[in-house]
């Protein structure tokens, strides 16, 4: 079985050598890394083509005007081709550090990975974590519930396995089997923010469930620049302004298209109503205080 690890990556050397470093930690199974370059023949790939150890690391040449999904896609493309329906992929980021060997404690836990998708615990610098999953409580009410979120990495249960309805893709693993069957980001429909929860849904709708594992717990080497970036640490004015980036967290189009392609079609229209209340709620107040619209 061969382990084949996604990371798409844009300008960013130094934070390659650093992840390409955590994988030459995962011992006694072979390690296929692929890292998808935004913007192929700078740094980044000198270093790819210089490499030597002992996970076999490939560039696979994006292009600058392709955001996180077609960075994505190209490299899950590229594991479907070449990768055997019992092999495993890892949907990560350029960011994510770990220490000893996560494959093996997954697979200790997990005796097969057929009809899952698990991920684990993202710590931030701070020793909160960032991320780990998100329980829909009501897709009317777009009430979510995002598990572990800023508790101290302390306070995680030691060795539990939970259910979530969407997962992030930090630390993704998945059998290939679901690429062979064609389930792949949506590319066009969502190029940035909110495609890694689309696809996670669209995976545990096709029969992938949403796991959680609390016995393994990768870090980020610097502190989350999503939600902080564009919601916590900016002024109402420059919020207004980001309204059409692609790359914005609340871009309205992204945002709809997120609501048709992810909720129940019976809770479409109020979940769209909802959905768009909390958003201008976060663009008007931002700061601190909108932690308290996010439901815990």
């Amino acid at each position: 079985m061969i382990v084949h690890v996604v990371v798409p990556t844009f300008r960013e050397t130094d934070l390659v050598s650093e992840f390409l470093n955590s994988w030459e930690k995962v011992d006694d199974r072979a390690i296929r890394v692929y890292v998808v370059n935004g913007n192929p023949g700078d740094e980044t790939s000198d270093l790819i083509q210089s490499w030597s150890g002992k996970a076999d690391v490939q560039e696979i040449c994006g292009s600058p005007v392709l955001y996180w999904t077609g960075l994505v896609c190209l490299g899950l493309r590229k594991v479907a081709e070449e990768a055997s329906s019992d092999d495993l992929f890892v949907l990560s980021n350029i960011d994510v550090r770990f220490d000893g060997d996560p494959i093996a404690a997954l697979r200790k836990r997990f005796d097969s990975f057929d009809g899952k998708q698990v991920t684990v615990p993202v710590v931030g610098g701070g020793g909160k974590v960032l991320s780990a999953g998100v329980v829909v409580r009501s897709w009317a009410l777009s009430r979510n519930r995002h598990l572990f979120d800023g508790i101290a990495e302390e306070e995680l249960p030691k060795s539990e396995s939970l259910g979530a309805t969407y997962l992030p893709t930090r630390f993704l693993v998945c059998s290939v089997s679901a690429l062979k069957k064609g389930l792949f980001p949506a590319e066009e429909a969502l190029p940035h923010y909110t495609a890694d929860y689309e696809y996670t849904n669209r995976l545990r709708l096709s029969g992938y469930e949403p796991v959680i594992y609390t016995g393994v717990r990768v870090r980020i080497s610097e502190e989350n620049t999503g939600f902080d970036t564009y919601l916590l640490k900016t002024s109402l004015w420059s919020r207004l302004k980001r309204i059409n980036d692609i790359k914005c967290a609340y871009n309205f189009c992204f945002r709809y298209r997120f609501v048709r392609l992810t909720y129940p079609l019976k809770t479409q229209v109020p979940g769209m109503v909802t959905h768009f209340a909390k958003i201008f709620v976060e663009i008007l107040f931002g700061g601190k205080q909108i932690d308290r619209f996010r439901s815990r």
